[in-house]
């Protein structure tokens, strides 16, 4: 009887076996991890249109989308000192539109919004560093835990050229969320499929690159991400403090005071949540732009961000998107195309008031 005997593989055999394997899996990764980002991709532009919505359900309530944030509490004709300020975010004001009413209900929002969100636990914790999974895009997980104890968002209001009283004294540059006075539908004249209501603000922001010459800030996309002890995220649920117009002409015409920060000192974020680890609310302006600094929107989504409009939908913005002749102005100087002259469809698409005659708003 004759025994058959088995072949094994030869060494040459099997080193070209691995190496299919190899080509094999190195062809499949990329577009396996692809359709990993277009999933989170998906999931994050879910987000956005569930805060859209709960923006808009809360105007249906209120006659208005929230205020950039409540700055006061003390009654006119005074002048706010420490125990008078409130600095409750926009985004508190959204919870019981959001699924979170059971947060909402447990605030005093006669207490300051510090002292509150210290005294109120969710799971044994402080909810001052509540991480709600809304506010989180997926594809930006960074921190293990809350920076500087205050929890994150990952998206943010638009509140127009710069964190002033715009709608008060300057309404050609206000956003849907400018300094101190909440907006209502009707007063989005340019219609509410043509302004900017949401972006994505990354949790650790972008800076802008040292070299010269100096990298514009209409330049989408010029940016890196920040260090871990320089980063600039965006606190949920208390307005840490006001940027540069706490104490604005326009905003002592309130007769109230200046804005005084989370802990009641009269100052400018960077006086008290500088550094390291700068905390902001929840706001981007749009004097940069997508993927270019701190202060505009960005994501870890290749090639741009994701945008909730005035009219809840949400669309992909590429960081290629029109600056018209923004970036012919100095780097340092103020860009004097910020009503959206000339082409300026970044600068069109943010100002609730309208745009330049010239300026065809029409989204890439």
């Amino acid at each position: 009887m004759s025994v058959s005997k088995r072949r094994a593989f030869t060494l040459v055999e099997l080193l070209v076996v691995i190496a299919i394997i190899g080509v094999l899996v190195a062809l499949l990764l990329p577009a396996v991890q692809a359709a990993r980002e277009a999933a989170r991709r998906m999931s994050c532009g879910n987000n956005l249109k569930q805060i859209a919505l709960g923006l808009h359900n809360y105007h249906d309530v209120h006659k208005t989308f929230p205020p950039d944030a409540i700055w006061h509490g003390n009654r006119r004709g005074t002048t706010a000192t420490m125990g008078d300020q409130r600095n409750y975010t926009w985004i508190t004001l959204l919870l019981p539109f959001i699924e979170q009413s059971a947060l909402h209900s447990q605030i005093n929002f006669n207490l300051p919004a510090l002292n509150e969100f210290d005294r109120i636990q969710v799971d044994g914790e402080p909810a001052r560093g509540l991480m709600l999974e809304v506010l989180q895009c997926p594809s930006d997980f960074y921190w293990d835990q809350a920076p500087r104890g205050f929890g994150t968002t990952s998206y943010a209001g638009n509140g127009g050229w710069d964190h002033h009283r715009r709608k008060h004294g300057d309404i050609a540059r206000a956003g849907v969320f400018p300094l101190y006075d909440p907006v209502r539908i009707s007063d989005i004249t340019d219609g509410t499929t043509n302004t900017f209501m949401l972006s994505e603000t990354t949790t650790r922001g972008y800076v802008r690159p040292t070299m010269t010459p100096p990298v514009h800030r209409m330049h989408g996309g010029a940016g890196r991400l920040r260090s871990t002890t320089q980063s600039v995220t965006r606190s949920a649920f208390v307005a840490t403090a006001a940027w540069s117009g706490w104490n604005h002409a326009w905003v002592l015409l309130e007769n109230k005071g200046t804005i005084l920060t989370a802990d009641g000192v009269g100052a400018p974020i960077w006086d008290k949540y500088g550094s390291p680890n700068h905390v902001v609310l929840p706001l981007w302006w749009w004097h940069h732009t997508i993927n270019n600094d701190w202060v505009g929107p960005g994501s870890m989504h290749p090639g741009g961000a994701q945008f909730a409009l005035a009219d809840a939908s949400v669309r992909f913005v590429p960081e290629t998107i029109s600056t018209g002749q923004a970036q012919n102005t100095p780097p340092g100087a103020a860009e004097n195309e910020n009503l959206g002259w000339n082409g300026n469809v970044w600068a069109a698409l943010h100002n609730i008031s309208g745009h330049a005659n010239d300026t065809a708003v029409q989204l890439p």
